[in-house]
């Protein structure tokens, strides 16, 4: 296991107990395939397990990093996949622009989407940790292991949120 096994097992440890399993859960966009990414336990045990690497500098090239937040990137276990259901603005045909629509998203933000467009396969997760100390879980000061918790996780590449041309754009 890698050095930031003890980060990782500590952010979901204090996320269950805050959040509960129902948190873990993804309802909607990027998902797993042999593993049910429907329950929260199920995904937290799988995390759990798996060997992560700091990329939070490369989260931070692409536009992806929000605040003081680090991020984690690790691949799955054979036997499980993930579906990452978003692509680039700049990774669009010409047709596939015309069909952006918006719609709010069950978190409550506004996602850009185009209705019908398949995920595609990866063996990349990536996890998301911030400090827990922070008012409405404010992405600043230093993730440790006393203070992390997870604020997301989901298969696929790092993007960018709202932020042309790498705008994130939901399939399906």
């Amino acid at each position: 296991m890698s050095d930031f096994s003890a980060l990782i097992q500590s952010a979901l440890s204090h996320t269950l107990t805050v959040k509960g399993a129902d948190y873990f859960a993804r309802p909607a966009g990027s998902t797993l395939v042999g593993a049910n990414s429907m329950n929260g336990d199920t995904v937290v045990a799988l995390l759990g397990t798996l060997d992560w690497t700091d990329v939070t500098e490369e989260a931070s090239a692409c536009g992806a990093r929000m605040g003081e937040c680090s991020y984690f990137r690790a691949h799955l276990p054979e036997g499980v996949s993930g579906l990452e259901g978003v692509m680039l603005l700049g990774e669009l045909t010409d047709d596939q622009i015309g069909e952006v629509r918006l719609r709010r998203g069950h978190h409550g933000n506004i996602e850009h989407f185009i209705p019908g467009l398949e995920a595609v396969e990866t063996d990349v997760v990536h996890v998301i940790l911030c400090n827990s100390n922070t008012p409405a879980w404010t992405p600043t000061g230093e993730v440790t292991v006393e203070t992390a918790m997870a604020v997301t996780w989901y298969p696929g590449r790092l993007t960018p949120g709202i932020n042309t041309p790498g705008i994130t754009i939901k399939r399906g």
